[in-house]
């Protein structure tokens, strides 16, 4: 789930730590030198730069890095659940006659005080197996966390011929997902037999299973690279 907008939303939400302490250091030093000028306008500006160390010290610094941070959902393998898709024939084949692409906040602070439990949606910062393209970058991504350590995940047909996911021996009911789940050939984690994930493991996959590329093909997720929960759509 790599932010891809170019809007000054996305562009303020990205800015890097070493870029805000610039920023701040700047209007830290604007401020000192018009403090002592008894100018109406000097005054106002020396007020508002005061004001925006504040506040980004605040949100940079405190509240982003521990607390709540805003992401972008760029593609269609959370769909419906999250919307990600460009108007006309997206790259999965689809068609759609509009562009929507939802904004969630992400709750890091709940993973501080416990685990990721079965059904959350969670954001993570996927290891390089994982990059589909060029196996070289550490993608931020979106996924439902299915299972969690100890269990044990099976996806395989069911007694009706549909292919299901399986959590301990039983049948998940899914009503979030997109459409009936398609077997797939290179899929190699949990879809060969029985899968028991050993301690700090997570197994994720897309609501859009069969346009997602998730925990079926590069393995669980790290507990440590889990960097929180989705709470709220915008």
């Amino acid at each position: 789930m790599q932010p891809q907008e170019v809007g000054v939303t996305e562009y303020l939400a990205n800015l890097s730590t070493t870029t805000i302490v610039i920023v701040a250091a700047v209007l830290t030093v604007v401020r000192a030198a018009l403090v002592p000028i008894r100018h109406g306008l000097a005054r106002a500006v020396a007020e508002l730069a005061e004001s925006l160390i504040v506040a980004g010290v605040l949100v940079f610094l405190i509240i982003r890095p521990f607390f709540l941070q805003a992401f972008y959902i760029p593609t269609e393998s959370m769909e419906p659940t999250l919307c990600g898709h460009d108007r006309g024939v997206s790259r999965t084949g689809v068609t759609y006659s509009d562009t929507c692409h939802d904004h969630i906040f992400v709750n890091k602070l709940i993973y501080r005080l416990g685990d990721p439990s079965r059904g959350d949606i969670i954001v993570f910062r996927a290891e390089k197996k994982a990059d589909a393209e060029f196996h070289q970058n550490e993608n931020v991504l979106i996924k439902r966390c299915v299972a969690i350590p100890g269990d044990t995940v099976e996806i395989k047909r069911d007694d009706a011929g549909d292919v299901r996911l399986f959590i301990n021996g039983k049948a998940v009911h899914e009503p979030y997902t997109m459409e009936p789940m398609e077997e797939r050939l290179q899929a190699a984690y949990g879809t060969q037999g029985p899968l028991t994930l050993g301690r700090g493991q997570y197994f994720v996959m897309g609501d859009n299973r069969n346009n997602s590329n998730d925990s079926r093909f590069w393995g669980t997720v790290p507990r440590e690279r889990i960097i929180g929960k989705a709470t709220a759509v915008f």
